[in-house]
């Protein structure tokens, strides 16, 4: 796991290597462990490694601060900072290249089937000179080419330089766990792991993206598409690859995630093969994700999919030996925010977990003064407005991990996407088989949802009927109402508005909703929150029903086998029978990672008020911002505290990174 940075011009123009080592320097808190260096004149194919000041003391390359003699000015250069997971040998060190020094690569992130790449690519004669997984994609990128990403299981961001070809060959993984940004202006190219390394040059403008700010204000959405909220600043989108050289920059999608549509029938001899077929496949991926050199954790929330995945890698780790006993101790340790509030705490869930896995529990409680104390940092290392305080939460999670000397946690992001967890879900399903006309099977359903979940039935038909009304309003004309509206500048929304129609979602089929958090919405920004939270505490988070093996089999899962008797996720719950306990395979309610953002809100209402009476407001160009300020110093806004916190955390975001 590392942080990337890097800076090419096809038509020759000099790299400031003074720039390239500020970029990579702003990367620092994604790998602390060392630090590299590329120049490259292409036309020549001359190559320099270098060393910085972080790198470590076996490398004894020339030094890039201390000035250098290069027969023709570079115009390619990477640079590179490493968080050691995987051969934590000198060999590990990036920039890194094969024997004849014709590809260059720069990494971040993690190969798991590295294993099984090595021992195919030895079979086709290639020679291993580390234990690396970064070696592995250089040598699959030599057998392949391009089409090297089709053969990697992992998590992946990384930029590789061909001498032979005179090519820059960046790519980006299927789902997008690990992040890569980019600014291009027809003769310069720079992309590295995170935007704040980006705006290291100063020609880069610090403008808003309107249409970006609008989707987050209006519709709580970000990484939607492969524009940020810096309006020159772009994003390599999951399952893309981006490839530049002298005939100019040009991306491609080599991943497409198919789903099959049907709702289905459910029968139990082929739900049984499924949820069996789903506990292998989610077992493997576990096997794959705990492969490691470093010490090793979990999040635990209580919920589903982290208690799925403490309770099954623990028979992993204790049971097949997936792990040193060294990188785990005695005891699986796991992480978890609570709150003395009982609406926000999951701990008796936790506890059921614990007492079955004899895991050793860390906990952490975020308040609202710690909010106020981490503002400034937390800002930062997002980059990019937040949607809620619940990334916080996850924030101090991460710390604790760090506290304890953790380098890789495990999570559940993805699990609720995937398999159907979330309470609007169940409209869509009921939905879609209304649209089907199956009337008995709806109405079973819909008791049944009542029985597990306590809605009404007034409240579990209110949503199906809504998505109905709107489906015969003709799109042109289609509009949702927005309780922020009332404070949103009204040329900004005028303009904006048109936006809604391109982020509407599926109402009436589950197969394809799941399918569009999966590629579009949800995941993506989860996906966001799970990167900057961990890497700003040096830890490699790890996300196993993130593995396209696994997504791939579920979305073609029909949904019956995903919502059934009112249960949502029913393929993960029958699946993990008998593998996790009884209280949380059949939980009823569902919370989520909440935090007491309401109490919050109020809590820190006089400080926030000071800090928005004590300078201009920058997102004045999108708020009304003296109605804005004026009512919530009265505590008199109509609002969801989201809502507030979605105002609030866009200015100070336009604050820290200086946006216009």
């Amino acid at each position: 796991m590392c942080g990337i940075a890097g800076i090419f011009s096809p038509a020759g123009k000099p790299v400031d290597s003074r720039l390239l080592v500020r970029m990579t320097t702003a990367l620092r808190h994604r790998g602390p462990d060392d630090e590299g260096y590329v120049l490259a004149h292409t036309a020549s194919a001359s190559v320099q490694p270098f060393r910085g000041n972080d790198t470590i003391p076996e490398i004894t390359n020339p030094d890039i601060n201390a000035g250098f003699l290069f027969d023709n000015a570079p115009n390619l250069g990477l640079g590179w900072r490493r968080l050691s997971i995987i051969d934590l040998s000198p060999t590990g060190h990036q920039p890194m290249t094969n024997g004849d020094r014709s590809v260059w690569i720069i990494f971040n992130g993690e190969i798991y089937n590295y294993i099984e790449l090595r021992q195919e690519l030895q079979s086709k004669g290639f020679v291993f000179r580390t234990e690396s997984d970064t070696e592995v994609i250089i040598h699959a990128y030599s057998a392949w080419g391009t089409e090297c990403v089709h053969h990697l299981n992992g998590m992946w961001a990384f930029a590789l330089y061909d001498t032979k070809q005179k090519r820059l060959f960046c790519a980006r993984d299927r789902f997008g766990i690990k992040p890569f940004y980019y600014w291009w202006d027809g003769t310069t190219f720079l992309f590295a792991s995170e935007i704040k390394a980006l705006l290291e040059f100063e020609e880069i403008p610090r403008v808003a993206n309107d249409g970006m700010v609008y989707d987050y204000l209006a519709h709580r959405i970000i990484d939607h598409t492969d524009q940020t909220f810096f309006e020159s600043i772009y994003q390599l989108r999951p399952g893309h690859w981006l490839q530049i050289d002298p005939a100019g920059l040009r991306t491609h999608k080599y991943y497409q995630l198919e789903y099959s549509p049907d709702a289905g029938r459910f029968e139990e001899t082929q739900f049984q093969r499924y949820a069996d077929e789903f506990r292998e496949r989610f077992t493997d991926s576990l096997r794959i994700h705990l492969r490691t050199d470093v010490t090793l954790g979990s999040c635990l929330s209580g919920g589903l999919d982290s208690s799925s995945i403490v309770c099954m890698s623990n028979q992993l780790i204790f049971g097949v030996e997936a792990v040193s006993r060294t990188l785990v101790g005695d005891r699986q340790k796991t992480f978890t925010a609570t709150y003395n509030d009982s609406r926000f705490s999951e701990d008796q869930f936790v506890q059921s977990v614990i007492s079955q896995t004899h895991a050793n529990p860390h906990f952490i409680q975020p308040s609202s003064e710690g909010l106020l104390a981490d503002l400034p940092a937390f800002v930062r290392a997002h980059d990019e407005p937040v949607i809620s305080t619940s990334m916080y939460a996850q924030w101090n999670v991460m710390k604790l991990a760090a506290q304890n000397k953790i380098k890789v946690l495990l999570d559940g992001q993805g699990g609720d996407e995937l398999l159907g967890g979330y309470r609007w879900h169940f409209p869509v399903f009921h939905g879609q088989l209304l649209k089907e006309f199956r009337f008995g099977d709806m109405l079973r359903e819909m008791g049944s949802t009542h029985n597990v979940t306590g809605l009404s039935f007034t409240n579990l038909a209110k949503p199906v009927a809504q998505k109905l009304a709107k489906s015969v309003i003709p799109r042109a004309l289609r509009g949702t109402f927005l309780g922020v509206s009332a404070y949103l500048n009204g040329d900004f929304e005028n303009r904006s508005a048109g936006r809604a129609t391109a982020l509407e979602k599926s109402d009436f089929n589950l197969q394809q909703r799941l399918w569009e958090e999966e590629t579009r919405f949800n995941l993506q920004q989860l996906l966001h929150y799970e990167d900057r939270n961990s890497m700003a505490f040096s830890i490699e988070a790890r996300v196993p029903f993130v593995e396209y093996r696994l997504i791939e089999f579920v979305m073609k899962v029909p949904a019956v086998y995903k919502i059934h008797d009112g249960w949502s996720k029913y393929l993960l719950r029958r699946a993990m029978e008998g593998q996790i306990p009884k209280d949380i395979q059949w939980r009823k309610d569902k919370m989520g990672f909440v935090t007491p953002e309401e109490l919050w809100m109020r809590e820190l209402h006089g400080e926030f008020v000071k800090m928005l009476r004590g300078q201009s407001l920058r997102s004045g160009r999108f708020v009304q911002s003296e109605k804005f300020v004026s009512g919530f110093d009265r505590s008199a806004l109509p609002l969801a505290s989201s809502d507030i916190w979605r105002f609030l955390n866009l200015e100070f975001w336009m604050r820290e990174f200086s946006v216009s």
